[in-house]
């Protein structure tokens, strides 16, 4: 068989590369080659164990590409001969390629701790049918202990908290989601998971886990402590999957991801990758970074499959920001760039301006919710850096626009001033945009 674009993998990143394809290059044929016949949508994994009535009620549709004229394949690719743009598959014949794309996502990492095989420890990949299996198994324990608070592991916890009365949260660091937020700025969704009943347990770390007759019953912590279990979730982050990768001689980055230029071309000719098992480079610093979020994934997507043939499209930014968003029910929470944390760690030299409001106006009207903004600047320039969000439901729009902010290169005046539309029932009330004071807090300091 012969195709003019393969994209290896179905996920966010193969599936909006392969759409982009096909609306820039109408005349190509476009093949998606994946594993399932149906795939989750990963962000929405951890609901299926709670807030979801199934877990079909997350599967991503393919029917849209397909309208589009583009085909789908499941099966399994086997090897990439470069040389002669042939790819091996499993149980298919060969196929040959103009272009292709690996988009082959991402698994997570299983910490090589005493007792991780256990029957009761489970790690959450992004797979059908594995999600199918555990998903009994999660809703029937009575004691979950969930190791890492990232996103996955507070989401995991939160929703789980729903079904199981003991839940316990441990993270190594000396807060949750401690790589998105400030810990100044997290303690309101500290509180929703104790108030929901987590048990949160910050600066520890699991020495190993333990069990009987090869069931797991508990973790000990370095402390010596004991916490009862039935059931272990693994949640200490993901690792690119690129074995296909670096068996066609891709060149790999110090994180294990793919090395690509600005427009997702690797180190082989008419070869690109995206998403997970990308290594990225940091918008402020260049350095290599571990970046993997749905959303990154797909933004690029967009920029390998218009550019297949001929650079389209200009892409004007140095980096990848992360931008990240999730809800805790009472409360979302948002972040976009580099944390306090991080722009202490690189050296940069910062002001900072927040506010503390309410995300409608009058305050009193329904579904009302304080919000928390704080933004890092640089001292100088007034550059955005950095802002993260507590607040409702408008939380995740709100740390869009500040990370479209953070791209191009706006400063605090420019906030202070920026232009914005407002609705008693939708946003803050015109002489309180919380962006836009946080912004004049920080133009405060500028001349200090």
């Amino acid at each position: 068989m012969n195709y003019e674009i393969v994209i290896i993998g179905g996920n966010p990143a193969g599936g909006t590369a392969a759409i982009a394809a096909k609306k820039i290059h109408e005349d190509k044929s476009v093949l998606v080659i994946r594993k399932e016949a149906e795939s989750l949508i990963p962000c929405g994994i951890p609901y299926t164990f709670g807030t979801l009535n199934n877990i079909e009620d997350n599967i991503k549709s393919i029917e849209p590409a397909k309208k589009m004229g583009v085909d789908f394949l499941i099966d399994e690719v086997i090897s990439i001969k470069s040389d002669e743009k042939l790819l091996t598959l499993k149980n298919s014949e060969d196929i040959t390629y103009e272009k292709l794309i690996i988009a082959t996502g991402s698994q997570p990492f299983i910490p090589p701790i005493e007792g991780n095989d256990l029957e009761g420890v489970v790690a959450i990949r992004k797979d059908l049918e594995y999600i199918k299996s555990i998903n009994p198994i999660l809703r029937s324990g009575q004691n979950i202990v969930v190791v890492g608070a990232g996103f996955i592991g507070v989401e995991m916890s939160d929703e789980l908290s729903k079904i199981c009365d003991n839940v316990s949260l441990i993270e190594s660091m000396d807060s949750i989601l401690p790589l998105a937020f400030d810990k100044d700025m997290i303690t309101p969704a500290l509180e929703v998971l104790l108030k929901h009943g987590v048990d949160v347990r910050t600066n520890t770390m699991v020495d190993k886990i333990i069990g009987e007759n090869g069931k797991v019953s508990g973790v000990k912590l370095k402390t010596g402590e004991v916490i009862k279990a039935d059931r272990i979730i693994l949640s200490i982050g993901y690792r690119p999957n690129i074995s296909l990768a670096k068996k066609c001689g891709l060149e790999i980055g110090i994180y294990g991801g793919i090395v690509t230029d600005e427009y997702l071309r690797t180190s082989i000719d008419d070869i690109y990758a995206v998403g997970d098992c990308v290594e990225h480079r940091d918008f402020f610093t260049r350095k290599q970074s571990k970046l993997m979020l749905a959303s990154t994934g797909a933004s690029e997507a967009r920029i390998a499959g218009m550019n297949l043939y001929d650079l389209r499209v200009i892409r004007q930014t140095k980096g990848s920001i992360a931008i990240f968003s999730t809800t805790l029910n009472e409360i979302s929470l948002g972040a976009a760039g580099l944390t306090e944390k991080q722009a202490k760690a690189e050296g940069f030299r910062f002001i900072i301006g927040r506010n503390t409001g309410v995300d409608h106006h009058p305050a009193l009207l329904p579904n009302t919710s304080p919000q928390i903004i704080k933004l890092i600047f640089s001292k100088g320039a007034g550059v955005l850096l950095g802002a993260q969000i507590i607040g409702g439901s408008t939380t995740g729009e709100m740390i869009n626009i500040l990370g479209l902010a953070i791209q191009k290169n706006m400063t605090a005046p420019e906030l202070a001033i920026m232009q914005y539309g407002t609705q008693p029932m939708l946003t803050a009330g015109p002489g309180n945009y919380p962006i836009v004071l946080a912004a004049m807090s920080a133009v405060q300091q500028m001349g200090n």
